[in-house]
């Protein structure tokens, strides 16, 4: 019995890999943020090696700046500056050489027009 429980488990982790060790840049929260820059954003994902290495990451030709591995699913940073409604694509790269990029992943809104700000980040008092 224990046999074919090692089993299931083996198949519903190869199938849905969730067990990979992999790493793997899956989201960005928000997915959007002002044109001046300065928002906290989180990238997330799995593996990211949390206390083993340095990271930098890329919002289209713009370096993000205070980015910090805060765990091995998580990167918090604050967005640079961008072009007005422009999307951006992310690279994350980490100092082993390794890179990721999230095409698209991240959308500049305009900071004049307030309702289009309000209706992507919600009414935060």
């Amino acid at each position: 019995m224990r046999k074919l429980l090692w089993s299931a488990a083996l198949v519903m982790c190869v199938a849905t890999q969730a067990c990979s060790n992999e790493t793997a840049v899956l989201s960005l929260d928000p997915p959007q943020g002002t044109y001046v820059g300065g928002e906290e954003i989180v990238i997330k994902g799995r593996n990211f090696p949390a206390g083993r290495g340095g990271v930098s990451v890329m919002f289209g030709r713009h370096a993000a700046t205070n980015v910090i591995i805060e765990s091995q699913s998580a990167i918090r940073v604050t967005s640079p500056a961008g072009d007005r409604n422009a999307e951006a694509d992310i690279v994350v790269m980490f100092d082993d050489g390794r890179a990721y990029q999230l095409k698209n992943a991240f959308r500049y809104l305009d900071a004049t027009d307030n309702s289009k700000v309000m209706k992507h980040f919600g009414n935060k008092k």
